[in-house]
């Protein structure tokens, strides 16, 4: 996976605004009138991302790795996987 795709995921897939001013970058989502950070990448990560990082990103979506990574292979869709996050996200 690499980082050009999670970017584009997370802002054309999932709709997230990216905020590239602080020390890293930072993604989103405006859900039901409240504004949740549904992703955060270093700026010195460039080209594929290693186990490590995708898990990283997975868990703040409280995805598993594996979700993620069908998510961004659009094997899931997005409105599927907003169940899945609003879901957990309650417990």
């Amino acid at each position: 996976m690499d980082i050009r795709e999670v970017d584009r995921v997370f802002r054309r897939k999932l709709g997230a605004s990216k905020d590239k001013q602080r020390d890293h970058i930072y993604f989103y989502l405006e859900y039901q009138g409240v504004e949740y950070t549904v992703g955060k990448l270093s700026h010195s990560w460039k080209g594929s991302l290693n186990d490590d990082q995708i898990s990283m990103l997975a868990r703040k979506l409280l995805l598993k790795k594996s979700e993620f990574e069908q998510f961004c292979a659009c094997d899931i869709p997005t409105s599927e996987m907003i169940e899945i996050w609003q879901e957990r996200k309650q417990n």
